[in-house]
């Protein structure tokens, strides 16, 4: 839990390729985000010890008292004994666990809102971007409406990228994909609008939110330098 955000902004994404049509903006997945101070705090620079503690006190959080089931009642009564117990081993570190989660929250909040940062001056200029696509419909002659991502696998059983790393793709003309999350470079107007669309998978649905629409003009297989993705 503590990296999940983390990995996501670090997770490396598809480079420009030579598909790009002329006129347009070459984008790379990074240009989206719009510069930020560094934050002072990561729960990744913790020592090992504290970062357990900190997810041991989230678990217990996680599940708070009320109507549980016995079950999830032992569960969360051992939960509190490890988190007592950690209180304790931190406490003799000089390090106060309660004011490191609330400095983790914190944490967690600041990066979930710079996930929405948008960078305006892409509004509706024509820009060109490799990604991997997920189709929102299913229709065997092609689909016309998409979720572009920066990595293979982004939002299938894992949480998805923040909204300023997913575009909501809307093509002129119905593509049909070859495979799932197949890698393609798309050419097409900019829009910086908010979108919260659903993705269907085989075990059920999600919403996904995305800070980005383009209107796609083209789409093409992508071809980086070496004719791979």
């Amino acid at each position: 839990m503590l990296n999940g955000l983390a990995l996501i902004l670090a997770a490396l994404s598809l480079g420009c390729g030579a598909a790009f049509s002329e006129g347009a903006t070459r984008l790379k997945w990074e240009m989206l985000i719009p510069s930020t101070e560094p934050l002072a705090f990561s729960p990744n620079e913790l020592p090992f010890d504290q970062q357990v503690a900190l997810r041991n006190v989230m678990y217990w959080k996680g599940h708070p008292s009320g109507e549980l089931s016995e079950e999830f009642a032992l569960q969360r009564d051992e939960a509190k004994k490890r988190v007592d117990a950690d209180r304790e081993k931190i406490a003799a570190q000089g390090v106060d666990l309660d004011a490191l989660y609330d400095r983790y929250v914190a944490w967690a909040t600041e990066i979930e809102r710079r996930g929405t940062l948008t960078e305006k001056k892409y509004d509706g200029e024509r820009v060109a971007i490799a990604g991997y696509l997920l189709p929102l419909d299913f229709d065997p002659a092609g689909a016309t409406e998409f979720l572009l991502v920066p990595y293979f696998g982004a939002c299938i059983h894992e949480p998805p990228p923040p909204p300023n790393q997913v575009i909501y793709l809307k093509s002129s003309t119905p593509y049909a994909a070859t495979s799932l999350f197949e890698g393609v470079t798309i050419t097409g107007t900019m829009r910086v609008q908010s979108e919260n669309k659903n993705l269907s998978f085989m075990d059920g649905s999600d919403d996904v939110a995305s800070s980005y629409l383009l209107e796609g003009e083209s789409i093409e297989p992508y071809q980086g330098e070496e004719g791979g993705q």
